[in-house]
């Protein structure tokens, strides 16, 4: 079982897209949102690289079957 402590970087990033400081079109941050947990991960170098997990998770964010309150909450339980 995996709670939001699994994912320090998410938790950290996630409540200024919460609260509407931040849109999902702010891309350079909402990469980081989504990858800052990520071993393959490393801000600075390799921000311009994107997996398939990446592009999975934002097509459904960006499409609504998915939102980011689902996503903080089901880390929360």
């Amino acid at each position: 079982m995996t709670d939001m402590g699994d994912f320090p970087g998410f938790e950290e990033k996630v409540g200024v897209f919460l609260s509407g400081e931040l849109d999902v079109d702010d891309s350079p941050e909402f990469k980081r949102l989504l990858c800052s947990d990520c071993d393959f991960f490393t801000p600075g170098e390799d921000e311009d690289m994107e997996c398939a997990c990446f592009h999975i998770m934002e097509l459904l964010i960006r499409r609504g079957y998915l939102t980011l309150e689902q996503l903080s909450d089901a880390l929360k339980d």
